[in-house]
Protein backbone atom coordinates (compact mmCIF):
# COMPACT_ATOMS: atom_id res chain seq x y z
CA UNK A 1 0.00 0.00 0.00
CA UNK A 2 2.83 2.44 1.20
CA UNK A 3 4.45 1.79 -2.68
CA UNK A 4 1.57 2.60 -4.01
CA UNK A 5 0.99 5.89 -2.29
CA UNK A 6 4.73 6.68 -3.38
CA UNK A 7 3.86 6.09 -7.13
CA UNK A 8 0.91 8.41 -7.10
CA UNK A 9 2.62 11.01 -4.94
CA UNK A 10 5.57 10.80 -7.67
CA UNK A 11 3.17 11.27 -10.39
CA UNK A 12 1.44 13.86 -8.49
CA UNK A 13 4.61 15.67 -8.48
CA UNK A 14 5.43 15.15 -12.18
CA UNK A 15 2.14 16.53 -13.23
CA UNK A 16 3.25 19.63 -10.71
CA UNK A 17 6.12 19.95 -12.37
CA UNK A 18 5.43 20.05 -15.73
CA UNK A 19 2.35 22.14 -15.49
CA UNK A 20 4.56 24.61 -13.52
CA UNK A 21 6.61 24.75 -16.60
CA UNK A 22 4.27 24.92 -18.85
CA UNK A 23 2.96 27.82 -16.59
CA UNK A 24 6.51 29.78 -16.95
CA UNK A 25 6.47 29.70 -20.87
CA UNK A 26 3.43 30.93 -20.73
CA UNK A 27 4.41 33.58 -18.31
CA UNK A 28 5.57 36.40 -20.64
CA UNK A 29 5.97 40.16 -19.07
CA UNK A 30 7.27 41.78 -22.29
CA UNK A 31 4.58 43.52 -25.29
CA UNK A 32 5.44 44.45 -29.24
CA UNK A 33 7.21 47.72 -29.53
CA UNK A 34 7.44 49.75 -32.81
CA UNK A 35 10.99 50.79 -33.05
CA UNK A 36 10.60 53.45 -36.02
CA UNK A 37 6.70 54.20 -37.61
CA UNK A 38 5.50 55.85 -40.65
CA UNK A 39 2.59 57.59 -38.70
CA UNK A 40 1.36 60.04 -41.02
CA UNK A 41 1.07 59.75 -44.97
CA UNK A 42 0.44 62.00 -47.58
CA UNK A 43 -1.45 60.31 -50.28
CA UNK A 44 -4.42 60.57 -53.05
CA UNK A 45 -7.20 58.85 -54.36
CA UNK A 46 -5.90 55.92 -56.59
CA UNK A 47 -2.53 55.71 -55.35
CA UNK A 48 -0.47 52.99 -53.58
CA UNK A 49 0.86 54.07 -50.53
CA UNK A 50 2.71 51.56 -48.19
CA UNK A 51 3.05 50.85 -44.38
CA UNK A 52 6.41 50.95 -42.66
CA UNK A 53 7.35 49.84 -39.45
CA UNK A 54 10.47 47.95 -37.57
CA UNK A 55 8.51 45.63 -34.62
CA UNK A 56 10.29 44.30 -32.08
CA UNK A 57 9.41 41.71 -29.12
CA UNK A 58 12.24 39.45 -27.04
CA UNK A 59 9.28 36.99 -27.23
CA UNK A 60 8.41 37.14 -30.57
CA UNK A 61 6.34 38.12 -32.79
CA UNK A 62 3.71 36.33 -33.60
CA UNK A 63 0.81 38.41 -36.20
CA UNK A 64 -0.20 41.83 -37.64
CA UNK A 65 -3.32 42.90 -38.11
CA UNK A 66 -4.21 45.82 -40.81
CA UNK A 67 -7.40 47.13 -39.85
CA UNK A 68 -9.92 49.91 -41.81
CA UNK A 69 -13.41 48.78 -42.47
CA UNK A 70 -14.21 51.96 -44.72
CA UNK A 71 -11.57 50.33 -47.32
CA UNK A 72 -12.31 46.73 -46.81
CA UNK A 73 -9.07 46.55 -45.31
CA UNK A 74 -8.19 43.38 -42.85
CA UNK A 75 -4.78 42.42 -43.88
CA UNK A 76 -3.29 39.57 -41.12
CA UNK A 77 0.51 38.46 -41.33
CA UNK A 78 1.09 35.00 -39.49
CA UNK A 79 4.83 34.58 -38.38
CA UNK A 80 5.11 31.19 -37.52
CA UNK A 81 8.51 31.64 -36.68
CA UNK A 82 8.13 34.40 -34.11
CA UNK A 83 10.99 36.82 -35.17
CA UNK A 84 12.24 38.88 -32.14
CA UNK A 85 12.93 41.94 -35.13
CA UNK A 86 10.14 41.93 -37.40
CA UNK A 87 10.69 44.99 -41.23
CA UNK A 88 7.05 45.62 -41.99
CA UNK A 89 6.33 47.04 -45.21
CA UNK A 90 2.59 46.30 -46.54
CA UNK A 91 1.17 48.29 -50.17
CA UNK A 92 -2.39 48.32 -51.21
CA UNK A 93 -4.11 51.19 -52.83
CA UNK A 94 -6.40 53.87 -51.85
CA UNK A 95 -9.63 53.62 -52.99
CA UNK A 96 -10.15 55.63 -56.52
CA UNK A 97 -13.37 56.92 -55.67
CA UNK A 98 -12.41 58.23 -52.27
CA UNK A 99 -12.85 62.39 -51.30
CA UNK A 100 -9.72 64.31 -52.07
CA UNK A 101 -8.11 65.82 -48.63
CA UNK A 102 -10.06 63.55 -46.64
CA UNK A 103 -8.21 61.75 -42.96
CA UNK A 104 -8.62 58.19 -42.63
CA UNK A 105 -6.95 56.37 -39.47
CA UNK A 106 -5.73 52.78 -40.23
CA UNK A 107 -5.14 50.59 -36.69
CA UNK A 108 -2.27 48.10 -37.25
CA UNK A 109 -2.11 45.56 -34.26
CA UNK A 110 0.88 43.74 -33.29
CA UNK A 111 0.48 40.40 -31.19
CA UNK A 112 3.41 38.31 -29.48
CA UNK A 113 3.54 34.84 -28.54
CA UNK A 114 1.72 35.16 -25.67
CA UNK A 115 -0.74 37.11 -27.37
CA UNK A 116 -0.06 40.26 -26.02
CA UNK A 117 -0.84 43.37 -28.53
CA UNK A 118 0.36 46.76 -29.36
CA UNK A 119 -2.08 49.44 -31.50
CA UNK A 120 -1.02 52.04 -33.67
CA UNK A 121 -2.58 53.90 -36.13
CA UNK A 122 -1.71 55.36 -39.08
CA UNK A 123 -3.09 58.43 -40.43
CA UNK A 124 -3.71 58.95 -43.66
CA UNK A 125 -4.80 62.46 -45.42
CA UNK A 126 -5.56 62.10 -49.14
CA UNK A 127 -3.37 65.74 -49.48
CA UNK A 128 -0.27 64.66 -51.71
CA UNK A 129 0.94 67.86 -53.60
CA UNK A 130 2.17 66.14 -56.99
CA UNK A 131 1.55 69.36 -58.40
CA UNK A 132 5.10 71.23 -59.93
CA UNK A 133 4.58 75.17 -59.19
CA UNK A 134 3.45 77.61 -62.50
CA UNK A 135 6.37 79.91 -63.45
CA UNK A 136 5.00 82.87 -65.64
CA UNK A 137 7.53 85.48 -66.72
CA UNK A 138 5.89 88.48 -68.00
CA UNK A 139 8.75 90.31 -68.69
CA UNK A 140 11.63 90.49 -69.90
CA UNK A 141 10.56 88.82 -73.20
CA UNK A 142 12.80 85.34 -74.28
CA UNK A 143 15.21 86.21 -76.61
CA UNK A 144 14.25 89.59 -76.24
CA UNK A 145 16.30 92.62 -77.38
CA UNK A 146 17.50 95.54 -75.16
CA UNK A 147 20.02 98.55 -75.81
CA UNK A 148 21.45 99.76 -73.08
CA UNK A 149 21.00 102.82 -71.83
CA UNK A 150 20.60 104.81 -68.43
CA UNK A 151 19.96 101.88 -66.57
CA UNK A 152 17.17 99.32 -65.69
CA UNK A 153 17.58 97.97 -69.16
CA UNK A 154 15.96 94.37 -67.67
CA UNK A 155 12.85 94.43 -66.05
CA UNK A 156 11.36 91.51 -64.30
CA UNK A 157 7.89 90.51 -63.33
CA UNK A 158 7.99 86.97 -62.53
CA UNK A 159 4.51 85.60 -61.04
CA UNK A 160 4.66 81.55 -59.06
CA UNK A 161 1.71 79.82 -58.16
CA UNK A 162 1.30 76.85 -56.36
CA UNK A 163 -0.45 75.16 -53.17
CA UNK A 164 2.33 75.82 -51.09
CA UNK A 165 5.23 77.40 -52.44
CA UNK A 166 8.87 77.13 -50.86
CA UNK A 167 11.33 78.85 -52.64
CA UNK A 168 11.98 81.11 -55.65
CA UNK A 169 15.48 81.11 -57.04
CA UNK A 170 17.04 82.89 -60.48
CA UNK A 171 20.29 82.47 -61.29
CA UNK A 172 22.75 84.08 -64.15
CA UNK A 173 26.15 85.40 -64.24
CA UNK A 174 24.90 88.96 -63.38
CA UNK A 175 22.25 88.24 -61.05
CA UNK A 176 21.77 85.20 -58.32
CA UNK A 177 19.04 85.70 -55.44
CA UNK A 178 17.19 82.88 -53.60
CA UNK A 179 14.50 84.03 -51.50
CA UNK A 180 12.13 81.49 -48.95
CA UNK A 181 8.43 81.85 -49.93
CA UNK A 182 7.38 80.28 -46.05
CA UNK A 183 3.99 78.13 -47.86
CA UNK A 184 2.55 81.04 -49.73
CA UNK A 185 -0.11 79.75 -52.67
CA UNK A 186 1.17 83.02 -55.19
CA UNK A 187 4.69 85.28 -55.22
CA UNK A 188 5.42 87.91 -57.56
CA UNK A 189 9.44 88.85 -58.13
CA UNK A 190 9.64 91.73 -59.50
CA UNK A 191 13.20 93.33 -60.40
CA UNK A 192 14.88 95.80 -62.46
CA UNK A 193 18.37 95.29 -63.24
CA UNK A 194 21.17 97.75 -64.32
CA UNK A 195 23.57 95.85 -67.07
CA UNK A 196 26.40 97.95 -68.04
CA UNK A 197 28.19 95.14 -70.07
CA UNK A 198 26.73 93.95 -73.69
CA UNK A 199 26.08 90.41 -74.24
CA UNK A 200 23.78 87.35 -74.01
CA UNK A 201 22.17 86.86 -70.53
CA UNK A 202 20.36 83.41 -70.04
CA UNK A 203 18.85 83.39 -66.55
CA UNK A 204 17.26 80.39 -64.68
CA UNK A 205 15.00 80.79 -62.92
CA UNK A 206 13.32 77.94 -60.31
CA UNK A 207 10.53 77.91 -58.08
CA UNK A 208 9.95 74.68 -55.54
CA UNK A 209 6.62 73.75 -53.17
CA UNK A 210 6.99 72.03 -49.47
CA UNK A 211 6.29 68.98 -51.22
CA UNK A 212 9.57 68.91 -53.19
CA UNK A 213 7.88 69.70 -56.26
CA UNK A 214 9.66 72.14 -58.44
CA UNK A 215 9.29 73.83 -62.11
CA UNK A 216 12.23 75.36 -63.85
CA UNK A 217 11.78 78.27 -66.58
CA UNK A 218 14.66 80.54 -68.43
CA UNK A 219 14.78 83.63 -70.18
CA UNK A 220 17.47 84.79 -72.57
CA UNK A 221 18.25 88.69 -73.04
CA UNK A 222 20.60 90.42 -75.42
CA UNK A 223 22.11 93.35 -74.34
CA UNK A 224 23.42 95.26 -77.08
CA UNK A 225 24.95 98.91 -77.28
CA UNK A 226 23.33 99.54 -80.72
CA UNK A 227 21.11 97.62 -83.24
CA UNK A 228 22.91 94.31 -83.38
CA UNK A 229 20.50 91.12 -83.03
CA UNK A 230 21.03 87.26 -82.67
CA UNK A 231 17.88 86.59 -84.32
CA UNK A 232 14.88 88.02 -86.68
CA UNK A 233 11.38 87.25 -87.22
CA UNK A 234 8.96 88.08 -90.29
CA UNK A 235 5.28 88.18 -89.56
CA UNK A 236 1.97 89.23 -90.93
CA UNK A 237 -0.16 89.40 -87.52
CA UNK A 238 -1.00 92.40 -85.85
CA UNK A 239 -0.90 91.36 -82.25
CA UNK A 240 1.25 89.75 -79.34
CA UNK A 241 -1.83 87.26 -78.83
CA UNK A 242 -1.76 86.48 -82.51
CA UNK A 243 1.99 85.61 -81.99
CA UNK A 244 1.58 82.94 -79.46
CA UNK A 245 -1.61 81.14 -81.19
CA UNK A 246 0.77 78.32 -82.56
CA UNK A 247 2.75 75.39 -80.91
CA UNK A 248 5.23 76.51 -83.51
CA UNK A 249 5.80 78.40 -86.97
CA UNK A 250 4.82 81.50 -86.01
CA UNK A 251 6.46 83.96 -86.51
CA UNK A 252 8.48 83.20 -89.49
CA UNK A 253 12.21 82.32 -89.25
CA UNK A 254 14.43 84.37 -91.14
CA UNK A 255 17.86 83.44 -92.81
CA UNK A 256 20.59 85.67 -90.91
CA UNK A 257 23.62 86.61 -92.84
CA UNK A 258 27.28 85.52 -92.03
CA UNK A 259 29.38 87.63 -94.50
CA UNK A 260 31.95 89.66 -92.64
CA UNK A 261 30.51 92.83 -90.83
CA UNK A 262 26.72 91.89 -91.18
CA UNK A 263 26.39 89.11 -88.78
CA UNK A 264 23.55 90.21 -86.80
CA UNK A 265 22.28 93.24 -89.40
CA UNK A 266 21.06 91.99 -92.44
CA UNK A 267 18.23 89.36 -92.85
CA UNK A 268 16.63 87.32 -95.72
CA UNK A 269 13.17 86.11 -95.19
CA UNK A 270 11.19 83.88 -98.01
CA UNK A 271 7.37 85.26 -98.20
CA UNK A 272 4.57 83.77 -99.54
CA UNK A 273 1.99 86.58 -99.97
CA UNK A 274 -1.60 85.36 -100.18
CA UNK A 275 -2.60 88.49 -101.42
CA UNK A 276 -2.03 91.49 -103.07
CA UNK A 277 -0.84 94.13 -100.38
CA UNK A 278 0.31 91.93 -97.60
CA UNK A 279 1.64 93.82 -94.43
CA UNK A 280 4.43 92.12 -93.14
CA UNK A 281 6.72 93.30 -90.34
CA UNK A 282 10.07 92.17 -88.55
CA UNK A 283 10.47 91.71 -85.22
CA UNK A 284 13.83 90.39 -82.82
CA UNK A 285 11.59 89.33 -80.31
CA UNK A 286 9.66 86.13 -81.24
CA UNK A 287 6.54 86.55 -78.68
CA UNK A 288 6.49 90.20 -78.69
CA UNK A 289 6.13 93.71 -80.86
CA UNK A 290 8.13 95.27 -78.09
CA UNK A 291 10.42 96.36 -77.17
CA UNK A 292 11.67 96.27 -81.22
CA UNK A 293 9.54 96.45 -84.37
CA UNK A 294 10.62 97.06 -88.19
CA UNK A 295 8.33 98.37 -90.65
CA UNK A 296 8.39 100.57 -93.59
CA UNK A 297 9.51 104.69 -93.24
CA UNK A 298 6.31 105.87 -94.97
CA UNK A 299 8.05 108.92 -95.97
CA UNK A 300 11.01 107.40 -97.57
CA UNK A 301 10.96 104.10 -100.23
CA UNK A 302 12.79 101.40 -99.47
CA UNK A 303 13.64 102.61 -95.56
CA UNK A 304 12.72 101.01 -92.52
CA UNK A 305 11.84 102.78 -89.30
CA UNK A 306 12.09 101.51 -86.08
CA UNK A 307 9.06 101.13 -83.70
CA UNK A 308 8.00 99.74 -79.98
CA UNK A 309 4.80 97.90 -80.67
CA UNK A 310 2.40 96.62 -83.60
CA UNK A 311 1.98 100.15 -84.82
CA UNK A 312 4.52 100.56 -86.21
CA UNK A 313 3.99 101.50 -90.44
CA UNK A 314 4.13 97.56 -92.08
CA UNK A 315 6.24 96.95 -95.11
CA UNK A 316 3.70 96.38 -97.83
CA UNK A 317 3.81 93.05 -99.99
CA UNK A 318 2.30 93.81 -103.58
CA UNK A 319 1.44 90.94 -105.23
CA UNK A 320 0.63 87.30 -104.79
CA UNK A 321 2.94 84.38 -104.39
CA UNK A 322 6.79 84.29 -103.40
CA UNK A 323 8.76 87.06 -102.54
CA UNK A 324 12.09 87.64 -100.68
CA UNK A 325 12.45 90.24 -98.02
CA UNK A 326 15.89 91.66 -96.91
CA UNK A 327 16.63 94.31 -94.44
CA UNK A 328 20.05 96.16 -92.94
CA UNK A 329 19.41 97.49 -89.88
CA UNK A 330 22.73 99.17 -90.15
CA UNK A 331 21.43 101.88 -92.55
CA UNK A 332 17.07 100.87 -92.15
CA UNK A 333 16.90 99.58 -95.31
CA UNK A 334 14.75 96.95 -96.88
CA UNK A 335 14.16 94.98 -100.25
CA UNK A 336 11.19 93.41 -101.75
CA UNK A 337 12.03 90.74 -104.19
CA UNK A 338 9.63 88.65 -106.46
CA UNK A 339 10.69 84.84 -107.33
CA UNK A 340 9.16 81.90 -108.68
CA UNK A 341 9.81 78.80 -107.41
CA UNK A 342 11.25 75.61 -109.73
CA UNK A 343 11.49 72.73 -107.36
CA UNK A 344 9.17 69.98 -107.63
CA UNK A 345 5.48 70.20 -106.39
CA UNK A 346 3.70 66.71 -104.77
CA UNK A 347 0.24 64.88 -105.93
CA UNK A 348 -0.53 64.73 -102.34
CA UNK A 349 1.18 65.25 -98.62
CA UNK A 350 0.03 63.44 -95.68
CA UNK A 351 0.38 63.34 -92.12
CA UNK A 352 1.26 60.67 -90.16
CA UNK A 353 2.31 59.18 -86.39
CA UNK A 354 -0.05 59.01 -83.51
CA UNK A 355 -2.51 60.96 -81.90
CA UNK A 356 -3.70 62.82 -84.92
CA UNK A 357 -7.18 63.06 -85.46
CA UNK A 358 -9.14 64.37 -88.72
CA UNK A 359 -12.41 65.82 -87.63
CA UNK A 360 -11.68 64.66 -84.15
CA UNK A 361 -12.33 60.88 -85.51
CA UNK A 362 -10.15 59.92 -87.89
CA UNK A 363 -7.07 58.84 -86.58
CA UNK A 364 -3.13 58.79 -87.73
CA UNK A 365 -3.27 55.08 -86.12
CA UNK A 366 -6.09 53.93 -88.90
CA UNK A 367 -4.70 51.87 -91.24
CA UNK A 368 -6.10 53.19 -94.54
CA UNK A 369 -6.01 49.46 -95.51
CA UNK A 370 -8.67 47.70 -93.50
CA UNK A 371 -8.88 50.11 -90.26
CA UNK A 372 -6.50 48.39 -87.97
CA UNK A 373 -3.87 50.30 -85.61
CA UNK A 374 -0.49 51.27 -87.17
CA UNK A 375 0.60 54.44 -86.00
CA UNK A 376 3.87 56.36 -87.12
CA UNK A 377 3.18 54.78 -90.14
CA UNK A 378 2.68 55.48 -94.10
CA UNK A 379 -0.14 52.69 -94.45
CA UNK A 380 -2.09 55.41 -91.99
CA UNK A 381 -1.01 58.61 -93.40
CA UNK A 382 -3.91 61.30 -93.64
CA UNK A 383 -4.36 63.75 -96.64
CA UNK A 384 -3.67 67.22 -96.06
CA UNK A 385 -5.61 69.56 -98.34
CA UNK A 386 -3.38 71.67 -101.01
CA UNK A 387 -4.08 75.26 -101.71
CA UNK A 388 -6.43 76.53 -104.80
CA UNK A 389 -3.96 79.25 -105.67
CA UNK A 390 -0.82 77.18 -104.35
CA UNK A 391 0.29 73.90 -105.56
CA UNK A 392 3.45 73.96 -102.42
CA UNK A 393 0.90 74.87 -99.52
CA UNK A 394 -1.24 72.27 -97.97
CA UNK A 395 -3.21 72.43 -94.63
CA UNK A 396 -5.46 70.13 -92.57
CA UNK A 397 -7.48 71.02 -89.27
CA UNK A 398 -7.29 68.54 -86.93
CA UNK A 399 -7.41 67.58 -83.25
CA UNK A 400 -4.66 66.03 -81.73
CA UNK A 401 -5.20 63.76 -78.18
CA UNK A 402 -3.83 60.93 -76.47
CA UNK A 403 -4.42 57.98 -78.57
CA UNK A 404 -6.61 55.40 -76.79
CA UNK A 405 -5.65 51.35 -76.21
CA UNK A 406 -1.80 52.21 -77.54
CA UNK A 407 0.96 52.74 -75.36
CA UNK A 408 3.72 55.60 -77.28
CA UNK A 409 4.40 59.01 -78.32
CA UNK A 410 1.94 61.54 -79.70
CA UNK A 411 3.75 63.53 -82.69
CA UNK A 412 4.22 63.41 -86.14
CA UNK A 413 5.92 62.94 -89.43
CA UNK A 414 4.96 64.34 -93.16
CA UNK A 415 5.20 62.49 -96.41
CA UNK A 416 4.01 62.24 -99.64
CA UNK A 417 4.20 58.41 -100.53
CA UNK A 418 1.37 56.35 -99.14
CA UNK A 419 3.27 53.49 -100.34
CA UNK A 420 6.42 53.97 -98.74
CA UNK A 421 8.78 56.33 -96.63
CA UNK A 422 10.14 58.66 -99.13
CA UNK A 423 9.98 61.21 -99.80
CA UNK A 424 9.24 62.19 -96.08
CA UNK A 425 9.90 65.73 -94.06
CA UNK A 426 10.40 65.60 -90.06
CA UNK A 427 11.30 68.97 -88.26
CA UNK A 428 14.31 70.34 -87.19
CA UNK A 429 14.77 69.63 -83.55
CA UNK A 430 16.01 73.43 -82.64
CA UNK A 431 13.53 75.39 -84.92
CA UNK A 432 10.31 73.27 -84.96
CA UNK A 433 9.00 75.50 -88.02
CA UNK A 434 11.77 74.12 -90.45
CA UNK A 435 11.00 70.76 -91.77
CA UNK A 436 13.99 68.80 -92.99
CA UNK A 437 13.57 66.50 -96.17
CA UNK A 438 14.59 63.16 -95.72
CA UNK A 439 15.81 63.91 -91.97
CA UNK A 440 15.15 66.01 -89.09
CA UNK A 441 13.61 64.21 -85.78
CA UNK A 442 9.90 63.26 -84.82
CA UNK A 443 8.03 65.79 -83.37
CA UNK A 444 6.13 64.72 -80.05
CA UNK A 445 3.67 67.21 -78.12
CA UNK A 446 3.72 67.75 -74.68
CA UNK A 447 1.31 66.85 -72.49
CA UNK A 448 -0.28 69.97 -71.90
CA UNK A 449 -0.60 70.47 -76.32
CA UNK A 450 -3.27 67.47 -76.05
CA UNK A 451 -7.28 68.17 -76.20
CA UNK A 452 -6.67 70.96 -78.47
CA UNK A 453 -7.83 71.80 -82.04
CA UNK A 454 -5.20 72.80 -84.37
CA UNK A 455 -4.68 73.67 -88.18
CA UNK A 456 -1.71 71.98 -89.20
CA UNK A 457 0.12 74.36 -92.56
CA UNK A 458 3.14 73.24 -94.60
CA UNK A 459 4.33 74.93 -97.95
CA UNK A 460 6.40 72.11 -99.56
CA UNK A 461 8.77 75.03 -101.13
CA UNK A 462 9.51 76.89 -98.13
CA UNK A 463 10.08 74.06 -95.93
CA UNK A 464 7.36 75.29 -93.68
CA UNK A 465 5.60 73.93 -90.90
CA UNK A 466 3.13 75.96 -88.77
CA UNK A 467 1.11 74.23 -86.34
CA UNK A 468 -1.64 77.16 -85.02
CA UNK A 469 -4.74 77.08 -82.34
CA UNK A 470 -7.61 77.08 -83.92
Amino acid sequence: MKTVKTKLLCIFCLIVVIVSCNDDSLRIDSEPEFNSFLEDISSLPGEVITLEAVISDPAGVKSININYDKWFLDKTIVKDSLPDIYNLSYRFKVPDDEDEFSVHKISVTVTNAGDVATIKDVVVTLDKDIAAPVIMVNSPLDASTVLIGNGDEISFDVDLTDRELSEFKIESDILNETIALNGSATYKYSKSLDVLTPGSYTFNITAKDVSGNDTQASVTVNVVTDLQFPAMYLTDETSDAALNQDLFGIPFSTTASQATGENGYVFKALYYSKSANSEVRFIPQKESFSPFAFGANANNAGKLTLGSDATVNPIVVPGVGYYEISIDVRDLSYTVTPYTPTDATFNQVYVLGRGIFVDATTSTCTKNADGSTQCWHFNSGKPLVQDSDNQYLWSLDVTVKDQPDDNGANGFILNANPNGWAPFWRTNTEDRSIAVPGGGGNYVFEDSALDKDYTFIFDTHLNRVIIKNR
